[in-house]
């Protein structure tokens, strides 16, 4: 018997230590601003998989990789953290776009951070510079097809000399407002460019394909969908500049 509430005892011990352990406070400061560009929301993939912003804290004994913070759509982003000694900075990665207050520091060697001590909510914006521009946006049914078209031009206020030419065009459709490359819902193609400015166009199939708008899950039968063009550059494969998101209506069933 008293061997059985010896062990009894010990469960209930391992029980509340474990508990004390778990309850941790979670953070509770946040950390949001806003990607802009021109006076206007910079508007962004919004795939999880492509991160951009992130903070770093250093010491601790640790290799941190860093708290990603996740850029929406719109440009917006937010994300919780504890207070402490952060450095924000970018995801060593090549962008379409230049931020200036996170310089290059030279190929691969990643990008400058700001300093952050971080005791209460924090509201920080910031200017990005697009390589090219994407205007004059619109998406029509055209046979059994939705085409999206647009037209692309140069962005003069780039500081680089020699910047990446834009070598695909890529549509993505979905059946809700989010839509971006990492969504499950939306599907996308892709057309080669061979002159990378100016007017641009993809088409994506309605149906009787894979990558078509009504394979985006079983028994699609919407009348509309929602759109939007990309650029991808030379040498960036994995972010693009994106559009803004526009409403078809009117597709065909057949």
């Amino acid at each position: 018997m008293k061997k059985i509430q010896l062990i009894v005892a010990l469960l209930l011990a391992l029980s509340f230590t474990a508990c004390e352990y778990d309850n941790y406070e979670p953070p509770t400061i946040r950390v949001s601003g806003q990607l802009t560009s021109n006076g206007a929301n910079f508007l962004y993939d919004g795939a999880g998989s492509r991160g951009l912003l992130k903070l770093i804290q250093k010491g601790y004994g640790k290799d941190d990789p860093g708290t990603p913070l996740y850029v929406n759509q719109d440009g917006s982003f937010t994300q919780l953290v504890f207070p402490g000694e952060y450095w924000l900075t970018l995801d060593n990665n090549p962008y379409p776009f230049e931020l200036p207050d996170f310089p290059s520091l030279g190929g691969g060697m990643g990008y400058d951070s700001i300093h952050m001590n971080i005791t209460s909510d924090v509201l920080r914006n910031f200017e990005v510079i697009p390589y090219y521009f994407i205007s004059d946006f619109s998406a029509t049914v055209e046979r059994k097809n939705i085409v999206l078209t647009a037209t692309v031009t140069k962005n003069p206020a780039v500081s680089q000399q020699n910047i990446p030419e834009p070598s695909f065009v890529r549509g993505f459709i979905g059946t809700n407002t989010l839509v971006n490359s990492g969504s499950r819902c939306t599907k996308q193609s892709r057309a080669r460019l061979t002159n990378g400015t100016g007017t641009v166009s993809v088409s994506i199939p309605i149906s009787g394909s894979a990558i078509s708008y009504r394979g985006a899950y079983t028994y699609n039968t919407r009348d509309y969908a929602y759109c939007r063009i990309a650029l991808e550059l030379d040498g960036i494969p994995n972010y693009y500049l994106f559009s803004e998101t526009i409403k078809l209506e009117g597709i065909p069933q057949e």
